[in-house]
């Protein structure tokens, strides 16, 4: 992968040294690689979700790789002897179903609450998008990426045949096993394969789940501030609470429950405090 990505031909393994971070969970950066060759630091993880965040979790992640390579060369921060170290390459190889270019960089500098003044600071994830029809050199000269592209595919294929996903994804693996696809892989690690893809589908339901549960909550709240707003117009010209409900069509019950708690808020009637001790 690392020589698909920087056009380079390393094959000797003792010029390669792991450094992925060990119980990096609080990230939920369970699919990630990092490694140390030809004084490059690198960093892939797959995302089958998209995160606008990235360009903060790699930063974070790389903190912790930065801090273990200090550590283990014993380098003095405080010296003034200036210290080397390894360049950053941060990938995100993206399998989703959200529609991305090929390529894409996304820059921490984005998430700044305020602009920079004085002086750049710059940090970047590089969005590299695997769905079938993208990348497709990338994925040509990568034969372990391309084929594990195929067996996300085919498990998307068989999860719109079949509702039980334990299904869908045994059936996929079989099919790529009988097509020669991560054959070996599947082979000897088809329980532990099944169990890491069941989980990373597990997460992207759960995540489904919250964001239409944020969605209808954001509904009812916009609905209630609407509601809010409009009794404390009609307090305002003195319209009794049997008024109100009638004007508004809803249930008296409702409307004196906030009209008793925005009261206490006149004259300026403000919709924010009344929307807060609503709760």
């Amino acid at each position: 992968l690392y020589n698909a990505l920087n056009e380079t031909n390393y094959t000797n393994l003792d010029d390669l040294e792991i450094t992925t971070m060990e119980n990096a969970v609080y990230m939920s950066m369970k699919n990630d690689v990092s490694c140390i060759i030809a004084n490059n630091m690198a960093l892939f993880e797959q995302q089958s979700t998209w995160n606008p965040n990235m360009p903060l979790r790699g930063f974070m992640y790389f903190s912790d790789l930065f801090n273990k390579y200090v550590s283990k060369y014993h380098f003095r921060l405080y010296d003034d002897k200036f210290i080397k170290i390894p360049t950053p390459q941060y990938y995100v190889l993206y399998n989703g179903s959200r529609k991305v270019p090929d390529k894409q960089i996304l820059k921490l500098s984005d998430a700044f609450i305020a602009p920079p003044k004085d002086g750049i600071f710059e940090w970047t994830a590089t969005v590299l998008n695997i769905n079938p029809g993208y990348n497709e050199k990338l994925l040509s000269a990568c034969k372990p990426l391309k084929e594990y592209a195929i067996l996300i595919e085919t498990i998307k294929e068989y999860r719109q045949k079949y509702d039980d996903k334990n299904v869908a994804i045994e059936k996929a693996i079989e099919e790529c096993i009988n097509c020669n696809v991560l054959k070996d892989f599947l082979l000897e690690r088809k329980a532990e394969a099944m169990h890491t893809l069941l989980t990373e589908y597990d997460e992207e339901e759960a995540m489904e789940y919250f964001k239409q549960r944020a969605y209808e909550d954001g509904i009812v709240k916009g609905e209630l501030q609407l509601l809010v707003s409009n009794i404390c117009k009609k307090m305002i010209k003195n319209k009794s609470i049997e008024q109100i409900a009638d004007e508004l069509e809803e249930d008296v019950s409702k409307i004196r429950k906030i009209y008793d708690i925005a009261k206490e808020f006149a004259p300026d009637y403000n919709v924010e405090k009344i929307m807060a001790k609503l709760g």
